[in-house]
């Protein structure tokens, strides 16, 4: 992700989470602005509307905020229509990314990845989030998912840390030692 794009993005979202938390929408707006981005990135011809610099920009609030009226909340519509205003469209996907980042630390949830060699119960996956929910002093957030090429193991990525307990890591490491003997 584009750094520059990422701080303009922290700043719309941190002042509409503000409004959100005021009037208790919050969570609404979250799925709000996920639904925005979800069809301005998956609809081609929405891409097209939004890039194109012979479309006029009220021309572009009118038609995108119709395409949401009703389906999204005030606050919404109206960062619909300042980004437009602003020729700053491209920002939904950094400003959803950024301000579920700023919800989740406000609500005090940690989003992790677990990625096991093979599927794990339902019961591991529960031990796993409460210890690691224990030992963080904090709600997990966990995201599951299976690489067989781990061989065996799993890895845990948290924010910028990364504990590798897989088999494959292992190995990887081991052959790193050897070659440098």
């Amino acid at each position: 992700m584009n750094t520059e794009l990422q701080g303009i993005a922290s700043k719309y979202s941190e002042a509409v989470l503000d409004l959100a938390v005021g009037l208790k929408q919050e969570e609404k707006v979250l799925e709000e602005i996920q639904l925005v981005s979800q069809v301005m990135s998956s609809d081609r011809e929405m891409a097209v509307l939004i890039n194109h610099p012979a479309i006029d920009g009220g021309e572009k609030k009118r038609l995108i905020q119709g395409l949401f009226e009703g389906k999204v909340t005030e606050l919404t519509s109206n960062l619909i229509g300042l980004l437009c205003d602003k020729r700053r469209l491209n920002l939904i996907p950094f400003i959803e990314v950024s301000f579920r980042e700023l919800l989740n630390k406000r609500k005090n949830i940690v989003s992790a990845s677990l990625v096991c060699a093979e599927r794990l119960a339902d019961t591991q996956v529960a031990n796993i989030r409460a210890q690691l929910a224990e030992h963080l002093g904090k709600t997990l957030e966990l995201d599951v998912k299976v690489d067989s090429s781990l061989i065996g193991g799993v890895v845990l990525k948290m924010g910028d840390q990364v504990i590798d307990g897989s088999l494959s890591g292992q190995l990887k490491a081991l052959e790193k030692q050897l070659l440098s003997v």
